[in-house]
């Protein structure tokens, strides 16, 4: 059974050899790694050929700089085994992963892990998969990240991520589970997200491309229908608390604070909702403040707490 294991690369010179070397170094062998070259400025082409010469079982695509959205999906064009596997190219994997994600699929349309969040070289457990009873349920609200997941190819024959846009994964993963009917969860970390101030999120300058967060839920509106519950929280989610706690890290955003509390307004019982009903008091606080525009006193919370 062969999986695909597609990696977006842009400008990542400095995390790539750790990455490509957790690929190579599988314990499953049948295997092929689809490295996108994205138009990267830096030594990451030299490195990416330096590999494809040694291994047999990658294939390079090298193209000019269309975003992450774009070229994953040129992965997806290319790809020819069974299942399907996300890498981002400043991540690394366990040696394990694909031969345990195998392993357990059986009949499942996708199998998720845990995640490991590598931050100043620590280790932070962060549980990749949430239980709401039904599984495509749990896939549709759980972390829209495509990584540390194994797909059936044939559920995401008519999916593909949207392009020139941030929050891709968001508009990709809920849509996808429309598609699943089983999931098999592992309980255990075998992805290492790397999380670095050149990460696209953890900029620390203004990209309008963040606005691209209401593009991705107007498309989420137009293909959930018959899922309104799970549409609105994951309005909540996403929007409410996310987004807003992200714009408040920059100035002159207040336009777009009060553009999500406007959006807000028309779900009328949000906060009946029972996907929000399960979450903490933190996670409720800040919804509530974001609502009510109390922005300073979310900038306090932030700066004391953390997102």
């Amino acid at each position: 059974m062969k999986v695909s294991i597609i990696v977006p690369i842009y400008n990542t010179e400095k995390y790539l050899g750790k990455c490509l070397d957790s690929l190579i170094n599988q314990t499953y062998s049948d295997i092929e790694i689809i490295l996108i070259n994205d138009g990267s400025s830096d030594n990451s082409l030299n490195i990416i050929n330096d590999y494809k010469k040694k291994y047999k079982n990658i294939i390079l695509i090298n193209q000019d700089n269309h975003g992450q959205g774009y070229a994953r999906n040129c992965g997806l064009k290319k790809a020819t085994g069974e299942y399907i596997m996300f890498v981002d190219s400043d991540d690394y994997v366990d040696k394990n992963i694909v031969l345990e994600m195998v392993n357990n699929i059986h009949d499942s349309d996708v199998v998720v892990s845990n995640i490991y969040k590598v931050i100043n070289d620590k280790l932070v457990e962060f549980n990749n998969y949430i239980d709401y009873g039904l599984d495509r349920i749990n896939f549709m609200l759980s972390h829209p990240g495509p990584v540390a997941k194994l797909y059936r190819k044939n559920i995401l024959k008519d999916k593909y991520f949207l392009e020139n846009v941030y929050y891709e994964d968001l508009a990709f993963t809920p849509v996808v589970a429309l598609n699943v009917n089983k999931v098999c969860y592992i309980n255990k970390c075998l992805y290492y997200y790397v999380i670095h101030d050149d990460s696209t999120m953890k900029k620390k300058k203004y990209n309008e491309k963040m606005n691209s967060i209401f593009v991705v839920m107007d498309y989420l509106t137009n293909n959930l229908k018959g899922y309104s519950k799970e549409l609105e929280y994951l309005y909540i989610e996403h929007l409410l608390y996310s987004a807003t706690l992200r714009y408040l890290d920059y100035p002159n955003t207040y336009q777009e604070l009060v553009k999500i509390n406007g959006i807000l307004k028309k779900f009328i019982n949000w906060q009946n909702n029972p996907y929000y009903q399960k979450k903490s008091i933190k996670f409720k606080l800040v919804c509530l403040l974001s609502f009510k525009k109390k922005y300073y006193l979310l900038k306090i919370i932030k700066n004391i707490f953390g997102k």
